[in-house]
């Protein structure tokens, strides 16, 4: 499975238990004039944020396969917990 459909498939299944859920956008801009990124505000960010009421906020990171997270997706992590956030590292939508 790539990527970027387990993140639709999550998105979906967050959608459909009530909570209200958004992709990040952690690539950055594609210039076509320089062929090149502009780089994201939003480096480490997880890729999914999702919000329920009486619920802590969610952020999902997605990978596939073995990949792990980047040395700035973990200082994220943290930070996010820190200020009560519930994280979830997702292989799967069975960790959802």
């Amino acid at each position: 499975m790539k990527e970027k459909d387990l993140q639709k498939a999550i998105l979906d299944y967050l959608r459909l238990t009530g909570w209200f859920a958004i992709k990040i956008n952690t690539t950055g801009i594609y210039k076509k004039s320089t062929g090149r990124y502009i780089p994201s505000p939003n480096k480490g960010c997880a890729d999914i944020l999702a919000f329920k009421k009486n619920c802590n906020p969610l952020a999902v990171e997605v990978k596939v396969n073995n990949n792990k997270q980047s040395e700035w997706q973990e200082l994220w992590q943290e930070e996010f917990e820190r200020a009560g956030g519930k994280y979830i590292l997702a292989y799967s939508l069975g960790d959802i």
